[in-house]
């Protein structure tokens, strides 16, 4: 029904069927996540007593195995089906939260789980990105993933509460256990209808030629790297700031509300006006919005920080995503859906690096000082976006 539905004044036009399935799949897999997204960087960080440079070293096999086994990734939505890739990566997801849960007795397994989160990254994202640039319509694509991205807030927007009750209550083994049940589900609406595809071969030569084509749009998707400080560093921030899991739970339930409606109307609008400009305003504004965490010190401005910080993200991301789909479908969709993952996978990875080095530095003088130096080494990475 959501495949066939004409949503008024929004859609220019009703979103084709394929995308309808592959929405109603992300609005359950991200409740999943949202449920534990929050709370995995915690995990480690209060449960494992890892450190803040240990946190960022296992996000960095995460996407060092990441970048090295994509084009498999790639090669295998190329053969079997960009829904079919899906759907294979959902047993590595409860994989990684399995072994996440088991490191407790033996913290080596973490680094397990991190190759296990990388496998299913591996083998989702190059046919989401795929489906999405194949499917969509060329004349509302900004709408269209615009709707995606407010999906996705909404699961933030129920995720992190529930997720942040389970955990004060009930433990985090059995947030893990109820996000992977959750998971589970989302691979039913992808087969509601068969998936028409025709094979084809993916060579990764075709992605190095994206590379050498678009070295401008490479060291834009490095500003990615951005993202894997909020979603590691910043949460365990959050974690010192608040003190308990329900609070943290409930501070990114708040902020969320705002992203989900926003994520809308930026959707609308990327199909409207200049998407150049678009990026460079919600980059410029994303780093200023890291560099004013530097002054945060309570719950209060810790939530209005979160807020700007969602609804600036996605003024230069939905803008990013839809020039990428529009290009994607341009010239070979699988391989650009490799060469964005790969790219921001690099800055990911790099992030990783310098912030284990800048942390290290920084937390030397005091804790403080080394997360003020992870802020303004994300809001740098932040205007790299303008490259795009």
């Amino acid at each position: 029904m959501l495949s066939s539905f004409h949503f008024p004044r929004y859609f220019s036009k009703s979103v084709r069927e394929e995308i309808g399935e592959l929405y109603l799949s992300s609005a359950i897999a991200n409740l999943a996540l949202a449920i534990v997204m929050l709370f995995e960087p915690i995990f480690l960080y209060a449960v494992l007593g890892f450190s803040v440079p240990q946190v960022l070293l296992f996000m960095a096999v995460t996407y060092g195995t990441y970048i090295v086994i994509l084009p498999m990734g790639g090669r295998v939505a190329s053969l079997y089906g960009y829904k079919h890739a899906i759907a294979m990566s959902a047993p590595f997801q409860i994989l990684y939260w399995m072994l996440l849960l088991v490191s407790k007795d033996n913290h080596s397994l973490a680094y397990l789980a991190a190759m296990a989160f990388a496998a299913q990254k591996a083998l989702y994202w190059p046919g989401f990105h795929a489906l999405m640039a194949r499917y969509t319509d060329q004349g509302q694509v900004g709408r269209e993933f615009g709707m995606s991205y407010a999906i996705v807030s909404v699961s933030q927007i129920i995720g992190p509460f529930l997720g942040g009750v389970i955990s004060q209550k009930l433990g985090m083994t059995a947030t893990f256990i109820t996000a992977s049940v959750i998971y589970c589900g989302s691979i039913l609406p992808l087969f509601k209808a068969k998936e028409v595809f025709v094979p084809k071969d993916y060579s990764f030569k075709a992605t190095l030629q994206l590379y050498r084509d678009y070295p401008k749009k490479f060291i834009g998707y490095l500003g990615f790297g951005e993202e894997l400080l909020v979603l590691t560093v910043w949460p365990i921030f959050i974690f010192i700031v608040v003190k308990n899991y329900e609070d943290t739970g409930l501070l990114a339930t708040i902020a969320s509300f705002a992203a989900a409606v926003l994520a809308v109307i930026v959707g609308k609008i990327t199909d409207q006006y200049t998407k150049r400009i678009l990026i460079k305003i919600g980059a410029f504004l994303t780093a200023i919005v890291w560099f004013a965490r530097l002054i945060v010190t309570n719950i209060w401005n810790t939530l209005a920080i979160d807020t700007l910080s969602r609804t600036s993200k996605e003024m230069c991301f939905i803008p990013i995503s839809t020039v990428t789909y529009i290009r994607a479908e341009n010239t070979h969709v699988v391989p650009y859906a490799v060469f964005f993952e790969q790219s921001l996978a690099i800055g990911k990875l790099l992030a990783c690096i310098l912030g284990m080095i800048v942390f290290s530095l920084f937390s030397i003088i005091s804790l403080s000082a080394g997360f003020v130096a992870l802020f303004i080494l994300a809001g740098c990475f932040s205007l790299l976006y303008m490259f795009i």
